[in-house]
């Protein structure tokens, strides 16, 4: 980070006081994208063996980490104190915060792209905004458990009659049905919101392709007489 450091020494600092946490929680955000390829792949079988299901229930256990990320806000008000100056957080804290939250809401749009289209190729295209709804409300209750519970996805395989007691716990506490509603609304808005951005990213980088498709065909086309 040498030059870097000297660049933007207050970015460097805030990259390396959140680098652990942030990067571990990017890295389990990802999971279920790398888990959408496996199982959702274009020449997968009709047939759907003991190891498809278990991969799909990983692929459950593991989407809520995506959306997870927006509730690492909370240590967005400690970053901010610690900046030494109002510049600092313009030009460090926030950015680095809008990069972690961005990829995490990418991962969770781009999973939810992968199911899309398998239900599309599995003749069940209808089901997608029902499922994509599923998602979300799975995502709110993960997402609170995660939080509010600190469960992590990988609880539920290794200690079952323990995680079982916790989540009975937490979603009996009053509030759980409010905490679980603004996590489910977070995330349905995050991804409408980053869903449209790569959308509109997707389209436009498709049009410079074939804007440059086109001249370079007219640069190669002999000259008219």
């Amino acid at each position: 980070m040498g030059l870097l450091e000297q660049l933007a020494p207050n970015l460097v600092d805030v990259i390396r006081r959140d680098i652990w946490w942030m990067g571990w929680n990017t890295l389990l955000a990802w999971v279920p994208v790398a888990l959408a390829c496996v199982i959702f792949r274009r020449k997968a079988s009709r047939t759907r063996s003991p190891f498809w299901w278990a991969g799909f229930l990983l692929f459950v256990l593991f989407l809520p980490n995506a959306p997870y990320v927006v509730t690492d806000l909370v240590h967005l008000r400690r970053d901010l104190l610690l900046a030494e100056h109002d510049g600092a957080a313009v030009t460090a804290v926030l950015p680095v915060y809008a990069v972690f939250i961005g990829s995490g809401l990418l991962a969770y749009c781009l999973a939810l792209s992968r199911l899309r289209r398998h239900l599309v190729r599995a003749g069940l295209g209808e089901w997608q905004g029902r499922v994509t709804v599923a998602a979300h409300a799975v995502c709110g209750i993960g997402v609170f458990l995660g939080r509010w519970a600190r469960l992590n996805s990988w609880e539920p395989v290794i200690d079952p009659n323990g995680t079982l007691e916790r989540i009975v716990l937490h979603l009996t506490w009053s509030w759980a049905p409010v905490l679980i509603l603004g996590t489910f609304l977070a995330t349905w808005i995050g991804h409408f919101i980053t869903k449209a951005i790569a959308e509109a990213a997707r389209d436009s980088a498709l049009r410079g392709v074939r804007q440059l498709q086109v001249t370079l065909a007219a640069r190669r086309s002999p000259e008219s007489p």
